[in-house]
């Protein structure tokens, strides 16, 4: 869940709310096995899932963690549409509204390509080769050279 541990360290960076009222956690995952080689390594499938931000004892805007929170999705999850995902939604509840202290709490729905990558010790076996949860390493090339060679005639 690379997605829900990018987003949450960039919220926690923003200072919304101390570390110590801040949570991310996931609910409702659901593995869609796909099993296809691929130039990334074998697409195992695609992990959806739905992540929750809470956020306790803010007083901060809405406006602004949904802007902060859109902008990240614009930039680091910019193929959200492919999946037909919902947009992020808040849901705020007054916790102490004499001070503007609210407990909030974002929610992100997120799919993740899972990728294995060949390897000799690898734990999961499938088409007669074993596998394991390591980044695959795509080597492609910056340069490179072509001859031409004709037969004589």
């Amino acid at each position: 869940m690379n997605q829900l541990k990018a987003l949450a360290t960039y919220l926690l960076a923003r200072q919304l709310v101390p570390a110590a009222q801040f949570q991310a956690r996931t609910e409702q995952l659901d593995l869609q096995l796909a099993w296809a080689e691929t130039e990334q390594g074998l697409h195992m499938g695609d992990l959806h899932y739905r992540a929750l931000f809470d956020l306790h004892d803010f007083s901060g805007s809405p406006a602004r963690l949904m802007a902060l929170a859109g902008s990240w999705l614009e930039v680091h999850d910019p193929d959200r549409h492919r999946f037909a995902l919902a947009r992020p939604s808040l849901t705020v509840q007054a916790k102490d509204p004499a001070n503007d202290l609210f407990d909030v709490s974002l929610t992100v729905e997120f799919v993740e390509p899972l990728y294995l990558a060949e390897d000799a010790s690898g734990e999961i076996e499938v088409f007669d080769r074993t596998w394991s949860f390591i980044p695959f390493d795509l080597w492609v090339a910056e340069q490179g050279e072509l001859s031409i060679h004709q037969p004589p005639l």
